[in-house]
């Protein structure tokens, strides 16, 4: 939820922020009520949430749960229902999604992740902002019907709380801070020790995690504690 961003003048123009001179990137603040600021709103991540064409809300949706609330979703099945089906329905996203629910197999997960990206899914596939998505039926690498539909991004929260648009649930997920530590922490430790984080460095991560809080989560001291550990001065 920070109330700046770094950018230079591409990203100004890019974000439709006040203009920037050169392409050094400097500290600008975002309006009052911009979507700007913060992971959720930057479009590098946004951008990996689809497929350079279309957003896809359960990328968006699992990215969110595995690196920002350190609550990742399993694998997706072997035997996923395919969908085609219902191409030729022209239906949104969302009522796309929701036929998964409607196969035992995919509900369960399905249920946790895509509420999170129908949060998101006012970000189209590159991450600029947008109230209506338009729905193609392409044959024979040509447009055949089009049809737009007013995006819903309510939803709720794998631990109930809800949300009925992004800034609400931008400020839903920012409350979940040591959540965000926790999984921070364990991404440090992968980085700076050089291989996967294991069931022994639990320890390590609580360390951490105690200095962390104790300065007010700053990124410094997430950072300090890791080199000062045993395991990065013996690695």
């Amino acid at each position: 939820t920070t109330d700046h961003i770094v950018i230079n003048d591409l990203l100004s123009e890019y974000y439709d922020l006040p203009s920037v001179n050169g392409n050094e990137f400097k500290r600008v603040p975002v309006p009052p009520n911009s979507p700007r600021g913060g992971l959720l709103g930057m479009a590098a991540i946004l951008a990996m949430g689809s497929d350079g064409e279309r957003a896809s809300p359960v990328e968006r949706g699992a990215w969110v749960l595995r690196k920002v609330l350190h609550n990742p979703p399993p694998p997706a099945p072997a035997n996923v229902p395919q969908l085609s089906r219902l191409t030729e329905k022209l239906l949104s996203v969302r009522d796309l999604q929701s036929a998964h629910m409607e196969e035992p197999q995919c509900a369960q997960c399905h249920r946790k992740i895509d509420p999170i990206g129908f949060g998101l899914h006012n970000f189209d596939a590159t991450g600029q902002w947008r109230d209506k998505e338009t729905v193609s039926l392409i044959a024979n690498k040509k447009v055949r019907r089009t049809k737009t539909h007013v995006i819903d991004p309510s939803g709720n929260l794998p631990n109930g709380d809800t949300f009925a648009d992004f800034f609400e649930l931008r400020d839903q997920i920012a409350k979940q801070e040591q959540n965000f530590a926790r999984g921070f922490s364990e991404s440090l430790i992968e980085y700076g020790l050089g291989r996967p984080y294991g069931f022994s460095d639990r320890m390590l991560a609580d360390e951490i995690l105690i200095e962390a809080e104790a300065q007010g989560n700053q990124i410094s001291a997430f950072i300090h504690a890791l080199v000062q550990s045993k395991a990065f001065r013996q690695k």
